[in-house]
């Protein structure tokens, strides 16, 4: 409801750029009228959702990009761009939401090969829009930069989940900081990252590759 180009500033009801792609649930047609909640809103979408956006917010929480390898297609990134050399993946989001990275990789030649499964989430800021998360392909190492969405200073949660069997550590901006257990079977790992407006430049980095270096 609220398209419009930048120089419409973009749209009529809740003009600016902060609120390109906002959505709307109702829409009041008349100048001011009361809406069957009770509430007295003004003409325009209202700013309130309602059950007819589960369908909005089930996509907001799937929305993510995945990296997988294919046994006839090889490597492929749902939700990206990839970019593949002999051993690592350049992977940019483009799943529109950018906080959620997974790869997902068996052994094409061998199919009863344990999957290997590692899985990123961040509860708020993102990847950088445009910039590359750079991913090993055996998952031992992973680098991207973290995008400050509300150009403040505070802390993001990351959660990690990596594959069975392995040990990792975060570095930011070539720090190690702490990863704590959550005990939730989907993110068992999480790191509280302190993000001012400087770039931040997170790296994943199994354990055994650290202490090799």
């Amino acid at each position: 409801m609220n398209a419009g180009p930048p120089e419409s500033n973009y749209g009529f009801w809740f003009p600016g750029k902060e609120n390109d792609g906002a959505a709307g649930w109702q829409f009041m047609s008349a100048k001011y009228g009361r809406a069957w909640m009770g509430a007295d809103v003004p003409r325009g979408p209202w700013n309130y959702d309602g059950e007819i956006d589960l369908g909005f917010g089930g996509a907001l929480r799937m929305a993510s990009t995945v990296v997988t390898r294919d046994p006839i297609f090889d490597w492929l990134a749902y939700g990206g761009t990839l970019t593949s050399t002999k051993n690592t993946l350049s992977v940019v989001p483009r799943d529109g939401l950018r906080q959620r990275f997974y790869a997902i990789l068996g052994d094409p030649k061998n199919v009863r090969a344990p999957i290997r499964r590692l899985k990123i989430e961040l509860d708020r800021d993102g990847f950088g829009v445009g910039q590359e998360i750079i991913v090993d392909k055996s998952l031992k190492q992973i680098a991207f930069t973290l995008e400050n969405r509300t150009a403040d200073a505070h802390d993001t949660g990351l959660w990690l989940s990596v594959p069975v069997g392995t040990s990792y550590l975060v570095l930011q901006n070539g720090s190690q900081v702490p990863l704590v257990e959550t005990r939730k079977w989907d993110y068992p790992l999480q790191v509280e990252l302190k993000v001012d407006t400087r770039p931040t430049r997170i790296e994943i980095i199994e354990k055994a590759i650290r202490q090799a270096r």
